[in-house]
């Protein structure tokens, strides 16, 4: 495992992802902090056979909703002057 400065990983990043492709992981430090790990993803992420996860449909506004949204964007400018 590797230990970098931000500065050396910043230089080089392409190499440090190449490498976590690889499995192998590297750390990043700011000051002789550890801040960050660059890491290969979980395994179950890594190989997705099947198709990407589908994102469902956002659920339809109730009418109370719709009635709201509807007077607070009307479909023309309002100019009310109290």
């Amino acid at each position: 495992m590797k230990s970098l400065g931000i500065r050396q990983a910043k230089a080089h990043l392409s190499a440090l992802v190449r490498a976590a492709a690889n499995g192998e992981c590297s750390l990043v430090t700011d000051n002789g902090k550890l801040v960050a790990m660059i890491a290969p993803p979980p395994k179950d992420h890594a190989q997705a056979d099947g198709p990407a996860e589908s994102v469902e449909a956002p659920k339809p506004l109730s009418d109370a909703a719709a009635f709201r949204q509807a007077l607070l964007n009307p479909p023309y400018p309002l100019n009310l002057d109290f």
